[in-house]
């Protein structure tokens, strides 16, 4: 009896044992296989230079519209200024990790060009021979393009992305990618293939995320100009945190081949709420950049908003802690006073001013998540989603409703998602219905300033209150899901040497208004200021 009991016992647990072998052998065979190899780095990118570089200072912080200017007017050469900032690229990179490849070569000789092309008197374009830089996520041809992840780690772009050929078209030289976190997945800029990415204010702080090292490229004044993207909020934090204005467009209004992972086609269906947008120091720059991008697609641009003559045309609506049932997102008071001084100046100024919410805060986030879990799970097999669904319900704090994100997560219904699609369109229209009655919002961007470096998304603490991690970076993604264009806007320096800004949002296809009213109000706050050199 004893014999066939133990026998019975050890057929049971080799069964067992064979069964959770075929599984983790199942498992693993779901897990993608890494493109190619690891890339080698450029290590002369991160590490201190033996001895400095020559620098020419005044092209350095010079704004893109005065370099091209100076071009233009053959009052200095476009290899010069390229060179110039080359050189302190490799003087200073290794301080912020900013940029993750320099195209040092392909660069001067498209400045070489630039200046043939200004002697010879042709026509030149908005960004002639001005350089820029791309965040990693866009294609450059020829160029690695990881998403910082060993996933693409082999990965080369067979092509420009649209947006880097239309910069290109307008003269801009591309001097390199700038760092982006894993997999353009959070609002700091960390990953497995580059060097953790600093902020030029405070190098124990993140420049923020996805397009971290873009902004952290202009703050520290390795190019005057960064193209970015955004998806929820990849473009205005970075650049609130560096103290720099940028632009997120109306979804649709830039572009046509929004980003997909690299060598993979994607689902297009589930390409929504990416857009594309300059970050720069200054507004004007905004508005040559974007103009720039804009060219390539000229029968969007009738689309626009005209922007109103006066400051006293406008009606705005402003606010800070936005309420949802019973509860509402903290902002800290340094952010708040410099929302409430702008406020007050625009009224002296005799706007109309209104402290006024658009509505349904709560379901926009929610809606984010859901269109998020249809973009980046769309090829996760059935099983890893499972484990990952459980995952995130550990950590779900009971703040917010997510049973139905988790719903989803868990069941990628094509059905549900032309559902998630009608009602996106109603928050959109609920938006805009707001927008008849305000011309523009004005909101934070953060709570805060830039967050210290938190690869483990521990919990924040802000004026002696504790914030979840997430809950810092709510703000800006809901106008993502409605499609809407905002602008960041840099507001100076707190009291610990850190920047701090706000945001502007306008109705749907209101950049030129946006760009317009932040040159209007330029003098009723302060911008942006040069990083500490440390």
């Amino acid at each position: 009896m004893i014999k066939r009991l133990l026998k019975w016992i050890g057929l049971t647990i080799a069964s067992l044992a064979l069964i959770a072998a075929g599984l983790g052998a199942y498992l693993y065979s779901q897990i993608p296989r890494p493109i190619g190899d690891r890339p080698t780095l450029q290590a002369e990118l991160f590490h201190k230079p033996a001895s400095q570089l020559p620098v020419e200072q005044r092209f350095l912080y010079a704004s893109a519209a005065g370099l091209s200017a100076m071009i233009r007017n053959k009052q200095a050469k476009s290899r010069d200024i390229v060179q110039a900032h080359i050189n302190h690229i490799k003087n200073t990179n290794y301080r912020t990790n900013a940029f993750v490849w320099l195209f040092e070569n392909e660069a001067l000789e498209a400045a070489d060009r630039a200046d043939e092309k200004v002697a010879r008197g042709e026509p030149t374009g908005l960004l002639h021979g001005v350089p820029v830089s791309v965040k990693e996520e866009f294609w450059v041809k020829g160029k690695p393009c990881t998403w910082n992840s060993e996933m693409f780690q082999g990965f080369k772009a067979p092509r420009n992305a649209e947006v880097v050929d239309a910069l290109v078209e307008q003269g801009a030289i591309i001097l390199g990618t700038t760092n982006v976190p894993k997999l353009l997945s959070d609002l700091q800029t960390f990953g497995e293939i580059y060097p953790t990415a600093s902020n030029p204010f405070d190098h124990n702080r993140t420049p923020g995320g996805s397009t971290g090292g873009g902004a952290a490229s202009v703050a520290a004044g390795m190019a005057p100009v960064a193209l970015g993207g955004d998806m929820g909020g990849s473009i205005r934090v970075p650049a609130a945190f560096n103290g720099l204005y940028g632009l997120k467009t109306t979804e649709g209004a830039i572009g046509g081949d929004t980003s997909e992972f690299p060598g993979q086609a994607g689902n297009p269906k589930y390409r929504r709420m990416m857009v594309q947008g300059p970050l720069a120091r200054t507004i004007d720059d905004i508005d040559l950049a974007w103009n720039a991008l804009m060219a390539k697609w000229p029968e969007r641009q009738p689309r626009m908003l005209k922007p109103k003559a006066k400051l006293q045309d406008y009606s705005v609506a402003y606010f800070d802690e936005w309420t949802f049932r019973d509860d509402e997102m903290f902002i800290g008071h340094e952010v708040k006073a410099r929302l409430t001084s702008l406020a007050a100046a625009l009224e002296s100024k005799h706007a109309t001013v209104r402290r006024a919410q658009p509505p349904a805060f709560e379901e926009m986030m929610l809606m984010h998540r859901m269109l998020s879990i249809y973009l980046m799970f769309d090829k996760v097999p059935w099983l890893i989603r499972q484990f990952m669904v459980r995952e995130y319900k550990k950590a779900d704090t009971h703040r917010f409703q997510f049973a139905e994100v988790f719903e989803r997560m868990s069941d990628l219904d094509p059905e549900k998602y032309d559902d998630l699609l009608r009602r996106r369109k109603l928050l959109a229209d609920g938006l805009e219905t707001f927008f008849a009655a305000h011309d523009l919002l004005i909101m934070p961007v953060t709570p805060g300033p830039a967050i210290a470096h938190n690869p483990d998304h521990e919990a924040i603490m802000l004026d002696g209150k504790q914030i979840n991690y997430w809950d810092y970076f709510y703000y800006p993604l809901c106008f993502n899901v409605t499609g809407h264009p905002a602008l960041t806007i840099p507001m100076g320096l707190n009291r610990d040497g850190l920047p701090l800004a706000l945001q502007i949002v306008g109705p749907l296809y209101s950049e030129r208004r946006l760009i317009e009213f932040a040159r209007m109000i330029e003098p009723l706050h302060e911008g942006f200021v040069r990083p500490p050199v440390h």
